[in-house]
């Protein structure tokens, strides 16, 4: 975070590493991440760190006058049409699934309610921790189940998404069982048909 501190805390623009409820903009170098998906559901700009670039350059002072008079910077001019618009700053698609128009990517309120009546069952914890914020945020409901490769059955995973599929829909997260890919295939196909 220092070299972003460094551009605009003199602003009084604070840079923080994790999301909270007064973040305002995420800088990112892709648009498909975990606090991307936050950003959008709450309603927030996903821009790269060329936008605090932009910001900085705005509020810079130019050289003193010939009589020494300090000359405003564009924001203490004009400040309105001076500061940098977040949509021009948007991180490149890369590999996404789906591409999508970079207005998809404007803040939109009506996503704050996204996965209302969704649950969402991980069976890695690493993606648990990683997608509970935006799960919540938007409405929905995460839940872990515990995979144990080479032990847990199918049929175990596919009972426990019946479960929580009672008044709502339900999503299974894709998961990779690690070191065990033949095993992965083979239960992934088995739920599957479940």
């Amino acid at each position: 975070m220092a070299p972003y501190r460094a551009k605009v805390e003199a602003l009084d623009i604070k840079t923080i590493a994790t999301w909270t409820p007064n973040t305002t903009h995420v800088v990112a170098s892709k648009r498909n991440t975990a606090i991307g998906l936050q950003a959008l559901v709450n309603g927030r700009y996903i821009v790269t760190s060329s936008y605090l670039d932009a910001i900085a350059k705005a509020a810079a002072l130019p050289p003193a006058g010939p009589s020494g008079e300090q000359p405003m910077s564009l924001l203490e001019i004009d400040f309105d049409a001076n500061w940098p618009k977040p949509e021009d700053f948007l991180p490149p698609p890369l590999t996404e699934v789906v591409s999508k128009p970079a207005e998809a990517y404007n803040p939109d309120h009506r996503r704050k309610n996204l996965f209302d009546g969704w649950t969402f069952v991980f069976c890695e914890d690493v993606q648990y921790q990683n997608l509970l914020g935006p799960i919540t945020d938007a409405q929905g409901k995460p839940e872990k189940f515990a995979l144990e490769p080479k032990v847990t059955l199918p049929e175990e995973l596919a009972d426990f998404i019946r479960k929580r599929g009672s008044g709502s829909d339900v999503a299974l997260v894709k998961f990779r069982a690690k070191n065990e890919p033949d095993w992965d295939k083979a239960f992934t196909a088995k739920i599957q048909e479940l």
